[in-house]
C-alpha cells in the first residue's frame, strides 16, 4: 500500500511541492469567472465574428448576491479598443443574468477590427451598487462553443 501511495504521489506531482507545474496552472481563458463584492461572474468572455470584424459581443452570467437591487451599468473594454458600453441591465437578487449566449439580453462592443481571436482583452464591468470587477477575458470566433453567439 505503502508503495502504491508513494507511486500516485511521485506520478501526480504532489510529491515536488506546492511550485509544482500542476499546482501552478491559471484559470482558462474560455468563460473566466470572478467573485467580488456581492457580484459573481461566471463563463465571462469576449466573441467576435471574422466575418463582421466591426462589432464583437460579451458574454457570461453574472448573479447578484446581495440582498438588494443592483445594476449593471457597463462595460469598459481596455486600451485596444478603449470604449465604454453601456449595460443597464437590472440585476436581481439570488438570480443569475445570462447576457450574450441563448438569452435576449446582449452587449455589443463596436471595435473596428481591433479584436482577434486568441487575444485577451481587459475589461472592467461597472455596477450601481458593487465595486467593479477588472478581468482579462480570452477572445474567441463565434465558432465551437460559442457558435449559437450572435455578433451584429
Amino acid at each position: 500500500m505503502a508503495v502504491l501511495l508513494a507511486f500516485t504521489l511521485i506520478t501526480s506531482g504532489c510529491a515536488i511541492g506546492f511550485n509544482a507545474p500542476t499546482n501552478q496552472q491559471k484559470p482558462t481563458g474560455n468563460g473566466r469567472a470572478a467573485t467580488v463584492g456581492k457580484i459573481e461572474v461566471r463563463a465571462a468572455a469576449i466573441v467576435v465574428d471574422p466575418a463582421k470584424p466591426a462589432n464583437a459581443s460579451f458574454v457570461g452570467t453574472i448573479i447578484n448576491t446581495a440582498e438588494q437591487l443592483d445594476t449593471f451599468k457597463a462595460l469598459q473594454v481596455g486600451s485596444s479598443v478603449g470604449t465604454t458600453v453601456p449595460a443597464d441591465i437590472q440585476l436581481k437578487t439570488q438570480q443569475a443574468a445570462q447576457i450574450g449566449y441563448e438569452s435576449d439580453l446582449t452587449i455589443t462592443i463596436p471595435v473596428s477590427g481591433a479584436l482577434k481571436a486568441g487575444e485577451f482583452v481587459n475589461v472592467r464591468l461597472l455596477f450601481e451598487n458593487n465595486v467593479a470587477i477588472p478581468m482579462s477575458l480570452l477572445v474567441s470566433n463565434n465558432d465551437g462553443v460559442y457558435e449559437g453567439v450572435s455578433v451584429p
